[in-house]
This record gives C-alpha cells, sequence and structure tokens, in this order.
C-alpha cells in the first residue's frame, strides 16, 4: 500500500496576520502611565539664611580648655549651673530673659484637645495631628493630677559647649549639675503634690512609673551637646 503523503500547512500568511494583530493591540489599547511628582533637590544658596534661635530659649554653658565655666557668657563655677538651670524652668511669667512659659489649664486642655479630634477625623493619614493630639491627652492626665501647671516653651534648651581641650571630668560636672537641677524641680513638685520623695519613686511600679511620667512632662530633660571646638 502506498504511504498517503501529509499535507503541508501553508503558513506563508501566518508572519502577516501576526503583524496585523500587533498593530491592532497597539492601537486600541490605552497606556497607564504612573503619575510621576517631580521632586528638585535642594540647591546650594550662595548667602544661605542662618538658624535663629532666641537667645531666651536658650541657657548657654561653657567649659573653655582651662575646664572654666561660663554660664549666659558670664564667669561662673560648677555649682550655680543647678540655681540657673531651677531659674531656666521656673521664673516668673513676665520674665522675658527666660523661655516662655504657658499656664495649661483643664479648660484649655479640653477645647484642644476637641479641635484636635475634629482635626483627627478630617484628617486621619496625616499622623502629625494625632501626635499633637497625644501630647494634649498627656497634658490632661497631668492637669488631672497636679492641676494647672505652667509649661516651658517647646523651643527650651540647655546647651553645653566644650573646648576640644575641656577634660571629660569637668564635662560630667557639669552635665551632673544640670540634671541636679531638674532633679530638684521635679522633687520639690513629687513632694508637694504627692507626698513622695523623689528619690523614693520605683520606675518598676505602676503608680511610681506615672508620678515620673507626670513630672518629666512638667520638667523635661532639655540638653543638648553642641560641636567642641577651640573656646580659648
Amino acid at each position: 500500500m502506498a504511504k498517503r503523503e501529509l499535507e503541508e500547512i501553508n503558513a506563508g500568511s501566518m508572519a502577516d496576520i501576526a503583524f496585523l494583530l500587533l498593530i491592532f493591540f497597539l492601537v486600541t489599547t490605552t497606556m497607564n502611565f504612573p503619575k510621576v511628582l517631580e521632586e528638585r533637590l535642594p540647591q546650594k544658596l550662595e548667602n544661605p539664611p542662618e538658624f535663629l534661635v532666641k537667645p531666651e530659649n536658650v541657657l548657654e554653658i561653657l567649659a573653655n580648655k582651662k575646664d572654666q565655666i561660663l554660664i549666659e557668657g558670664r564667669p561662673g563655677e560648677i555649682e550655680d549651673i543647678k540655681d540657673k538651670v531651677i531659674e531656666f524652668y521656673n521664673h516668673p511669667m513676665s520674665d522675658k530673659n527666660w523661655p516662655e512659659l504657658v499656664q495649661i489649664t483643664e479648660a484649655e486642655v479640653e477645647k484642644q484637645i476637641n479641635i484636635y479630634k475634629t482635626k483627627v477625623a478630617q484628617y486621619p493619614d496625616i499622623s502629625l495631628i494625632a501626635d499633637t493630639l497625644s501630647r494634649w491627652e498627656a497634658k490632661r492626665n497631668v492637669v488631672a493630677a497636679i492641676g494647672p501647671y505652667n509649661e516651658i516653651s517647646d523651643k527650651a534648651m540647655i546647651t553645653i559647649q566644650l573646648d576640644n581641650a575641656t577634660s571629660f571630668k569637668t564635662y560630667v560636672s557639669v552635665l551632673n549639675e544640670i540634671m541636679a537641677g531638674i532633679n530638684q524641680l521635679r522633687s520639690d513638685l513629687c513632694l508637694a503634690k504627692f507626698g513622695v520623695p523623689y528619690n523614693r519613686l520605683n520606675k518598676k511600679v505602676e503608680e511610681d512609673k506615672a508620678i515620673l511620667k507626670i513630672l518629666r512632662q512638667v520638667y523635661p530633660k532639655r540638653i543638648m551637646k553642641a560641636k567642641s571646638r577651640n573656646a580659648g
């Protein structure tokens, strides 16, 4: 029996068909390009503006290469630092030589909480608003515990400026005196409002932990070590 020959498939026009299909899809398909926001790197300025800090918001403590102390530009002793720190945090509200103090009251706290609750509902994705609401809620806890209090400006800062040759011992002494001033304020408040010595508080005990949080909110630790330089 003779073998049956297979019929050949004519593929000559397949390339033309594929090309036509390609043209069809290119014409009919809508291309969705992602939206890209243009960002530019900060440009170098010929005369960049200086970062201005109000002098009254800074308690400047300087130790030179001879371990001599300057407090607000005036010669002083390490033992003087504690009293200056106390004055920096706790001074008459009318004194313009020190950071602004704002009285935090129950009425103001509730007003601000209601404002920021509304803003959070309107802009739930903006974390800055939620963070501000949390800060006011923390202030409500403080007012509930101790009553109205004076809050130091959030721009207030104690700066330690050292010379490259200042001894480490002097730096530690300066830091200890700053903390002694802050802790004295916390201790006085703790005894007056809670009847407990500050140094008896145990951060592992929940009740004491809550008191510590309140004291640190009223008298926050704001210390910044400036870059060392040749201070003379």
